[in-house]
């Protein structure tokens, strides 16, 4: 066999190729073995890393306060060094569908008061097994993101609210906003005030009655509707027999619009589908939303407010009620963040107070008192709450849930710092806050005088005018803190009642109308037209009236006076200085993670 044979033979030969070929195959396939080893390592360590970090941030995230240090225990738990924090976030999360995704995170200062979110970046080194033959690194370095956001919301109430009324009272506001075909039957009123609605399902009924809903569901709070849209929606939580009840409302309302916020204010509208949610866990009467409508076309009106009384003394008292108009976007319920504030406005009673004659008794020889005529006017403070501080980590019943700090609204500046201001005389004021420096003197008592003359008949002059002026200031103007705990609420939970707590001094009428008629503050006169019809002959008899009538005011007219004014404001439902402030929830929403 030839050598060219040789060679062709053996290059013709198969023997063994098959092993050959085999032990190139399983050299790749060892090494894509390799490589899947540490590819399933590097995927677990990042598995594990996230869940890390989504442990990290749910845990900073839970209480803002120690957010780092939180984090870091956090971190130490799962068995990783502290240096795996690379960055920890503080921010505002909104979820709200009309932002785009990327845009619902934006980074605040630590302690910013929006704050409700933390991101958090971890980074953690990752060893390479076989990987190292055809690298000269020896780790893969991994990082993995996490955000976790809570949102801390108080919602609450102000009992001191000119339109928190009931039967007549209630009815001659409809009346005088909607018409008389709006007035409310007393059974119909009592079954609206038991029945309690979801204000979630509330503010839903009414997005559903709007033509075009936007796609932010809170957006509504931002939006005027047609009353007669607010009214349709409250009828359609209710039953039929009662819903009608309310049709006098909706054909009455003239094409008004009502404010969203003047329901619920406060709340951020951008927090989205936070807000709406948290509405569903408040509760609100059916007949404090018709309160809540009424009291959103009140302000600058004047309200008859009826006064039944026997007291001796008192032959009538007609009342009004005029409330300033209240700020914007303070609602009947407040609902938001730390921060949120309530206010409500304030308001006067102006009274027209008609007494026995007989009530001065003797004001001297001569002297026959024909008319007692009293116009006097009550100016209360407003008042304004602000949400100090919510905490929604307890570590005890006793721990702080809410605080929030009152203080009365300023009067006109020149009653100084007080919160309520009584005013004998004229002061034309309107529906705006009364100037103690425009008060004019007014007509309250008029005399007639007999003068006895010997052998000739008696001089008679009748229809002589005292008039009148005081101005008194009630109590002083000052801030106060009233705290809720966990415990309290708890319990208020347990017994299905809101936990209500009084701010101001109460017991200042009494004192103050007696200062209205104090020597010190009030001045009389005789009606400057009549001076001559009283000088002469009868000076003397006059100008011992006037001193012998303030002292005779002072100490019978003020009971009649007192019981007026206090009736009054029972009537309304405002004590003079004091205020009391319900909270109806606090929110603290699920810790929940967020992309």
């Amino acid at each position: 066999m030839s050598r060219i044979d040789l060679v062709r033979r053996m290059v013709s030969d198969e023997d063994g190729s098959v092993a050959v070929i085999v032990s190139l195959v399983l050299t790749v396939l060892l090494g894509f073995v390799a490589f899947g080893v540490d590819v399933a390592s590097l995927y677990r360590d990042r598995a594990r890393l996230q869940a890390t970090s989504d442990l990290t941030a749910m845990s900073a995230i839970s209480d803002q306060g120690n957010a780092e240090s939180r984090a870091l225990a956090a971190i130490a738990r799962n068995g990783a060094p502290d240096a795996t924090l690379a960055r920890l976030e503080h921010g505002r999360f909104l979820r709200n569908p009309a932002i785009p995704a990327e845009s619902r995170f934006s980074v605040q200062p630590a302690g910013n008061p929006g704050n409700n979110a933390v991101r958090v970046v971890l980074e953690d080194e990752s060893p390479l097994h076989f990987a190292r033959v055809f690298s000269e690194a020896s780790h893969v370095t991994l990082d993995r993101t996490a955000m976790a956001s809570r949102t801390a919301l108080a919602s609450f109430t102000l009992d001191s609210h000119v339109a928190h009324l009931d039967g007549e009272a209630l009815n001659d506001l409809l009346a005088q906003s909607f018409g008389v075909n709006a007035r409310i039957t007393a059974g119909d009123m009592d079954l609206l005030a038991e029945r309690r609605l979801d204000s979630g399902a509330l503010i839903a009924a009414l997005s559903g009655l709007m033509e075009n809903p936007p796609r932010n569901p809170a957006a509504i709070f931002d939006e005027a509707v047609p009353t007669e849209t607010m009214v349709a929606a409250l009828q359609s939580l209710l039953p039929g027999t009662l819903a009608s009840a309310l049709d006098g409302m909706a054909d009455g309302a003239g094409g008004q619009s009502f404010a969203v916020s003047d329901l619920v204010g406060g709340i951020d509208s951008a927090l989205g589908m936070t807000a709406t949610e948290t509405l569903a866990e408040i509760d609100i009467s059916a007949l404090d939303v018709v309160r809540a409508t009424v009291a959103a076309r009140s302000g600058g009106r004047d309200l008859d407010v009826p006064v039944n009384l026997a007291v001796p003394g008192l032959l009538s008292a007609d009342v009004q009620v005029t409330a300033n108009e209240p700020p914007a976007r303070s609602g009947w319920i407040a609902l938001g963040e730390d921060g949120v504030q309530l206010s409500r406005a304030a308001v006067r009673l102006s009274t027209d107070i008609e007494l026995s004659t007989a009530i001065l008794g003797n004001l001297g020889l001569g002297v026959d008192v024909a008319r007692i005529n009293l116009p006097i006017a009550a100016e209360i403070a407003g008042a304004t709450a602000q949400l100090d501080e919510i905490a929604c980590a307890p570590t005890e019943s006793t721990d702080l849930a809410a605080r929030f700090i009152t203080a009365p609204t300023p009067l006109h500046p020149g009653n100084g710092t007080s919160v309520a201001a009584l005013y004998l005389g004229s002061h034309g004021a309107g529906a705006g806050l009364i100037d103690p420096a425009n008060l004019e003197f007014a007509d309250i008592v008029e005399v007639n005088v007999t003068i006895a003359v010997p052998l000739l008949p008696d001089i008679v002059i009748p229809g002589i005018t005292i008039q009148a002026r005081s101005h008194v200031e009630v109590g002083t103007s000052r801030a106060e803190t009233l705290t809720f705990s966990h415990g309290e609420i708890t319990h208020s939970d347990l017994e299905d009642e809101k936990i209500s707590k009084s701010f101001g001094s109460a017991d200042l009428l009494s004192s103050a109308v007696g200062d209205l008629f104090a020597p010190e503050h009030l001045e009389l006169r005789v009606d400057p037209e009549q001076t001559g019809l009283v000088s002469g002959v009868a000076g003397p008899i006059v100008s011992g009236l006037l001193p012998v009538l303030r002292t005779q005011l002072l100490g019978q007219v003020t009971a009649p006076v007192d019981s007026v004014l206090d009736a009054a404001l029972a009537e309304i439902g405002i004590e003079l200085g004091a205020g009391e402030l319900t909270l109806t929830g606090l929110h603290c929403e699920t810790v929940r993670l967020v992309r």
